[in-house]
């Protein structure tokens, strides 16, 4: 094999090791970016509550209604017991 062989050759596995090496940076780079991840979590919800709306608005102002009177109860039972405690 001629030393043009060996070089073209070299210069072929440096660059698909470069390549390979860029493709698992992108992986970690997604992997380990947690904020976009948040980010992109929050968009697909986004995107979800949208059509759960337009699909069915009767239902969607129950849920929020319900999910209000829940998250009421909770707040209230916790100052209760926090004033119970307290006084």
């Amino acid at each position: 094999m001629s030393s043009k062989d060996e070089a073209h050759r070299g210069t072929a596995e440096a660059a698909l090791a470069r390549a390979e090496l860029y493709d698992t940076l992108g992986q970690l780079r997604d992997r380990l970016n947690y904020a976009q991840r948040v980010d992109d979590a929050l968009d697909r919800a986004k995107v979800r509550v949208q059509a759960a709306r337009r699909r069915n608005p009767v239902g969607f102002a129950a849920g929020v209604v319900a999910a209000a009177a829940l998250t009421g109860t909770v707040v209230w039972g916790v100052a209760r017991g926090v004033a119970k405690r307290l006084g």
